[in-house]
């Protein structure tokens, strides 16, 4: 990122929202709603959305669940439910992130131009059908990546049809906020000390298929061993944390209190 395209009057209502969002209680959900809609309000954006997603990779189930939602409610509803339903990758632009390396530890932030060409970007059944009617169109992406295998947080932002495009400085902003405000908006990442919990070795290599979305046919596949042995790893893993299914297990992990938008993402060490 070029942080001389940054605009200087952008930057000082940034300091003050992230103040502001300093004064506001913990753990209500009104910090995350004030960040998001601030930043809507600094680039210029009719909608936003704050989101975890547990399997961002080509052919995962691209299932995310929303955190922090703004400007979703009304005409615009079916398109963040098709969104959901279909999952993440029949949107172009975040389709190409998912194909993209990951990262891990690292924020990457792409205006949606950058990401896909106009002709493969408004030939899109999605943009066609759901985002467009919306009048939503042009968008800026950014994804904090994890260490945990296709987990990311997830920013985006879309201006209305009629507004101008964003640009370098707009994605340079949502880039820095990302990096440095990301844990305020309540998706701090798992860490070791977090989860207060030891796994044997067998249960961690369990544990990592599990959070790459694979089943129990296919860990069996992988570690060689019966599907009867993996789903007792599984209920293992379920009474060690407590949960009741896979959804609550990853859950569990991705809700743990992680502080400060430094620290790596880590399983439970061995």
């Amino acid at each position: 990122m070029a942080a001389d395209s940054l605009r200087s009057s952008q930057v000082r209502v940034l300091v003050r929202l992230v103040n502001e969002a300093h004064e506001l209680p913990e753990g209500q959900g009104e910090r995350p709603r004030h960040l998001l809609s601030g930043m809507c309000r600094i680039l210029g954006a009719e909608a936003g959305a704050c989101v975890l997603e547990c399997d961002f990779k080509p052919g995962g189930r691209g299932g995310f669940t929303a955190a922090v939602l703004e400007g979703w409610d009304g005409a615009a509803r079916p398109a963040l439910k098709a969104l959901q339903s279909m999952g993440s990758a029949c949107n172009p632009g975040i389709r190409s992130l998912m194909e993209r390396p990951p990262v891990p530890g690292a924020v990457v932030t792409a205006l949606r131009r950058e990401l896909v060409g106009d002709r493969a970007w408004y030939g899109a059944p999605y943009v066609e059908h759901y985002l467009r009617p919306t009048q939503l169109d042009d968008s800026v992406y950014s994804l904090w990546w994890s260490e945990v295998p296709g987990v990311v947080r997830g920013i985006g932002l879309y201006r209305g049809r009629s507004e101008c495009l964003f640009d370098e400085a707009d994605r340079e902003l949502l880039h820095l906020f990302h990096a440095e405000c990301g844990a305020l908006l309540g998706l701090p990442e798992p860490t070791e000390d977090a989860l207060g919990v030891r796994l044997a070795p067998r249960e961690r290599q369990t544990l990592e298929l599990l959070l790459q979305g694979l089943g129990d046919k296919q860990i069996a596949a992988r570690l060689g061993i019966s599907r009867f042995t993996v789903n007792q790893y599984t209920k293992t893993l379920y009474r060690r944390f407590g949960v009741q299914s896979r959804t609550a297990l990853i859950a569990r992990l991705l809700g743990s209190q992680g502080r400060g938008t430094g620290s790596r993402a880590r399983l439970p060490a061995s």
